[in-house]
C-alpha cells in the first residue's frame, strides 16, 4: 500500500494511514463505518436519505441527517479531507461520494484487482503459472483478516448487513486464491522434486 495520501484498510481490522501516518481518531464508529461504506461503494454517489437509512436507520429523519452531517465533519477532519487536493470527498447538499481521482488506496480494490488480473491473465493452468502465483501471494498479503472484521455498528441492522454481504465475498474469494496457490505449490513440489531426482543420477 502507497504511504502517500490517504491508505484505507478493511481487511482486518480497520485502519487509515494518511500521508504514512495513523490518521486523526475517529470520535465514534459510525464516522468510519461511513468512510468504509463510501469507499468500497466510489463507484457512485450515494444521496444523503440512503446514508442516513444506512446508518441512522431508527432515528427520526431530522435528527439522523444532523448524526450525517457530524460524521462527515467528523471523517473530514480525521482523514484531513479539507487540506487534500483534489479532496478525497465529493459532497454536496443532496449526495456523498468518495473521490476515486483522490491520492488514495483501498486494500479492498487492489485486492480485487490482483484477483481480476490473475483471472483474465492468458494462461491454460492456474497451477502452472508462476506470474499468476506471485500475483495471488500479492493479493493473500492484503488478506490480513476478514473484512471489517473489527468493526460492529450494533444499531444499524442496513450497515451491519451490507458488511456481512462484502465479508462474504471477499472471504470466498480469498479462500479461491488461497486454493489455486495451493495447487501451485503443491506442482511446483513436485516438479523440484523431479529435478533433485533427475539431478541424482546424471
Amino acid at each position: 500500500m502507497s504511504l502517500a495520501g490517504l491508505s484505507i484498510c478493511l481487511l482486518g481490522s480497520f485502519q487509515v494511514l494518511v500521508g504514512g501516518q495513523r490518521a486523526a481518531t475517529f470520535s465514534y464508529n459510525k464516522a468510519r463505518a461511513l468512510l468504509a461504506y463510501l469507499a468500497v461503494e466510489a463507484d457512485r454517489a450515494h444521496h444523503r436519505d440512503a446514508l442516513v437509512g444506512l446508518l441512522w436507520p431508527d432515528l427520526p429523519n431530522d435528527a439522523a441527517r444532523t448524526n450525517l452531517r457530524q460524521a462527515l465533519a467528523d471523517l473530514r477532519q480525521a482523514i484531513g479531507d479539507n487540506t487534500a487536493s483534489p479532496p478525497f470527498l465529493h459532497i454536496t447538499r443532496h449526495t456523498v461520494q468518495f473521490n476515486t481521482s483522490s491520492a488514495h488506496t483501498l486494500d479492498v480494490a487492489v485486492f480485487r484487482g490482483l484477483l481480476a488480473a490473475c483471472e483474465t491473465h492468458p494462461h491454460r493452468h492456474t497451477d502452472r503459472c508462476r506470474p499468476c502465483a506471485d500475483v495471488l501471494e500479492q493479493a493473500m498479503a492484503l488478506y490480513r483478516g476478514e473484512f471489517l472484521a473489527q468493526l460492529a455498528v450494533a444499531d444499524s441492522a442496513p450497515f451491519e448487513e451490507w458488511a456481512v454481504l462484502q465479508r462474504e465475498r471477499l472471504h470466498r474469494s480469498a479462500l479461491e486464491a488461497l486454493g489455486h496457490l495451493a495447487a501451485c505449490y503443491e506442482r511446483r513440489g513436485a516438479l523440484e522434486q523431479a529435478c533433485r531426482a533427475v539431478a541424482r543420477q546424471i
